[in-house]
């Protein structure tokens, strides 16, 4: 597996991100697609500089969030960076609305999936793209429905003052009751469970993936100014 730091930029003009999927959401009010990207190591140095980006303070400017959630927040989402672009069984995808990257999930796929991180940001200032999150925890259940996972498990900080908990506990993760940890929460879904959720979405979300998938220059295609 390659390991590589978020502030160690090297120059690179090789790209191998791929057109994964369209996902569809309709809300009530809100309709809009998402284009997914599956990435690569290659793209690291497109990622790096679309983190150093997200200046959540000045994006979130008015808004209240305290420092201390902000630097949760943006942990996560540097977690998430850093964790793109893996070998097998590393996956990692890329969300973007229009031309604006707005989400990023890893997770290792195995029988016993594993998802490290889902992370979302503020295409501008105190502009969300609604419902992303969401969009990628139906779209990690739908891969995972094809590829046979038996659970998705993952990790939250116990004493985070953002409450991951309820956020995965909406869509049926539950807390093992075995676990001895203190400073994380053990959350897990079994595969039965994750069906039932994920049809749930169905009537939201809806899924296409792409059948002849090119290989695409994040630079070229997406903004990364986010002011």
């Amino acid at each position: 597996m390659k390991v590589r730091n978020i502030n160690n930029r090297v120059n690179n003009t090789s790209f191998k991100a791929k057109e994964f999927a369209v996902v569809d959401v309709a809300i009530k009010d809100v309709a809009h697609s998402f284009k997914v990207y599956s990435l690569d190591y290659d793209d690291r140095v497109f990622l790096d500089n679309m983190a150093s980006n997200i200046k959540l303070k000045s994006l979130t400017l008015g808004s209240g969030f305290k420092d201390s959630i902000l630097r949760t927040w943006k942990r996560i989402i540097n977690n998430a960076v850093l964790m793109s672009g893996f070998t097998t069984p590393q996956k990692s995808f890329l969300f973007v609305e229009g031309n604006k990257p707005c989400g990023i999930i890893t997770y290792k796929d195995m029988q016993d999936c594993y998802l490290d991180n889902i992370a979302s940001w503020p295409v501008s200032q105190n502009k969300y793209v609604k419902y992303t999150g969401m969009s990628m925890l139906k779209f990690l259940f739908h891969n995972c429905e094809n590829s046979n996972v038996k659970r998705i498990g993952l990790d939250v900080v116990s004493n985070s003052r953002i409450d991951l908990d309820s956020f995965y506990s909406k869509f049926g993760f539950i807390k093992n009751p075995s676990s001895e940890r203190t400073f994380m929460t053990d959350l897990y879904i079994p595969r039965g469970r994750m069906m039932e959720y994920s049809k749930q979405l169905d009537s939201f979300i809806k899924i296409k993936e792409i059948e002849s998938p090119k290989s695409v220059n994040l630079k070229k295609i997406t903004n990364i100014n986010f002011t």
